[in-house]
């Protein structure tokens, strides 16, 4: 019979797989500041200003206690978190001692693929106006159909 290790227990017990409970254990390398952004994320589902999910995390608690220090400082000067992608980018700095507050901002500043300006509209409400066949089609139709509407408005006025 094998003998099972704490964390394979605990996620046996909690429903977790072993990576996750270790990236669990983890984040209590995490200084506060940063661990309650990741708390904040989890209990609001991403309705906070700025998230930080799990894995981000965990490549974060690698730096030293100044070097998340200087990380969070970033994310509230630019009220924005690294991606996943730019937090191994900063760990690895991190690792060759070229950490530094305008360094991090710089790699905060890089747009990320997911990071594109959006305008967001209540779903509701643009339903009402539009016609009822329409709302059978994709998305990218319907955005399409509402830009096509804006150019003829425009031309109008």
């Amino acid at each position: 019979m094998q003998k099972l290790t704490s964390v394979e227990v605990i996620a046996k017990v909690g429903g977790e797989s072993r990576e996750q409970v270790r990236r669990y254990i983890r984040l209590t390398h995490l200084i506060p500041e940063l661990l309650k952004i990741v708390d904040d994320t989890i209990i609001y589902d991403k309705r906070s200003i700025v998230t930080l999910g799990i894995t981000t995390a965990v490549e974060l608690s690698y730096l030293t206690k100044e070097e998340q220090k200087l990380v969070y400082f970033t994310i509230n000067y630019e009220e924005i978190t690294p991606s996943y992608a730019q937090a191994i980018k900063i760990r690895k700095l991190s690792e060759k001692h070229e950490l530094t507050f305008d360094v991090i901002e710089k790699i905060l500043d890089e747009k990320q693929g997911n990071q594109n300006d959006r305008i967001s509209f209540n779903k509701e409400k643009i339903e009402s106006v539009l016609p009822k066949e329409l709302l059978k089609r994709d998305k990218r139709y319907i955005e399409q159909y509402i830009i096509e509407a804006i150019k003829r408005y425009n031309k109008i006025n």
